[in-house]
């Protein structure tokens, strides 16, 4: 069973392993991006993390549809990145062309590019942060957004009180459950150091390579946990015997990227980092496996013998 968390702000509890939404709708179809949320809430996963932006400006709603019958399920999304304003028409060019991208993998790239250039940063302005909170709700079909967070915001851009004033409000009406910056982690810094009163939660990528994260009064959520760390380590252990000697301290084959990436995930929950912990695929079986070795004690117990060894002088 998944370990749970406390949000902040509500206190409600859900799982301290999220999914991460990026991927929905933009490289899938609805009913592959359904199924896929559907694997993640079997494998016993309550919270999802989406944006506006993602999916081509498409996740939001598919996330909705699919969570219209699960109130125990906790949801992030953000302001700050803005949608395809044609959305509509992009996902039906992406309809129309799924047979071919299917078979031609340039054509999918350049879609995804297509809906990149199509999205724009917000002016982080109040009024513009109330449309697109309401937004939000009508899409996901949820009267409150359990943490909603700013997407890429620099400290620079944060000026105005009037923006912090609205999310103070929206917190207080419980319009939300609770608000903060979902950045890079230099510039989540640089703002909790500038304007901790926006930093609530702080979000940014981090893994077991990274320097441990300290800041007071923030609740923490990482995520790139796997992708952060798998190619480095991966190179590193391109050497056979060291690969030989930490497959055998660990009791798991570590050649096999599947298996390392499983055990970094599970490592991220059992480091001692108290943070949140997101982690996002494409394919169920895959996402399945994940959450499997993150709950397995057998499993636990190895991503504890990589962390010694990551640790090792």
């Amino acid at each position: 069973m998944l370990e749970t968390v406390a949000l902040p702000g509500s206190g409600r509890l859900t799982t301290r392993l999220g999914f991460g939404g990026s991927g929905l709708m933009g490289g899938l179809s609805e009913r592959e991006s359904l199924r896929l949320l559907d694997a993640a809430y079997e494998s016993g996963i309550r919270h999802f993390d989406v944006a506006p932006s993602y999916g081509h400006g498409q996740a939001e709603r598919c996330l909705g549809q699919f969570l219209t019958s699960k109130p125990d399920a906790t949801v992030t999304t953000k302001y700050g990145i803005l949608p395809p304003p044609r959305a509509g028409m992009l996902d039906l060019a992406r309809k129309i062309a799924r047979p071919v991208a299917r078979r031609l993998p340039a054509v999918r790239q350049r879609l995804a590019r297509a809906a990149a250039t199509m999205t724009s940063s917000a002016s982080f302005s109040a009024a513009e942060a109330q449309q697109s909170l309401e937004s939000s709700r009508r899409w996901l079909q949820r009267d409150r957004i359990d943490c909603f967070l700013l997407h890429e915001a620099e400290a620079g851009a944060l000026e105005d009180p009037r923006l912090l004033e609205f999310l103070e409000q929206a917190r207080d009406a419980g319009t939300i459950g609770t608000f903060g910056i979902g950045s890079e982690r230099e510039r989540a810094d640089r703002i909790w150091q500038l304007h901790p009163a926006f930093c609530p939660v702080l979000q940014f990528e981090s893994s077991l390579l990274a320097p441990v994260a300290e800041y007071p009064g923030s609740f923490q959520i990482h995520h790139r946990t796997i992708s952060g760390a798998l190619p480095s380590l991966t190179e590193s252990l391109a050497d056979p015997a060291l690969c030989r000697r930490w497959s055998a301290a660990v009791d798991a084959d570590l050649q096999h990227r599947a298996t390392l990436a499983g055990l970094l995930l599970a490592g991220a929950l059992v480091s001692g980092r108290s943070a949140m912990v997101l982690f996002s695929s494409r394919n169920a079986n895959h996402l399945s496996r994940n959450v499997t070795m993150c709950t397995d004690a057998q499993w636990i117990e190895r991503s504890r013998r990589l962390l010694a060894l990551l640790h090792e002088p």
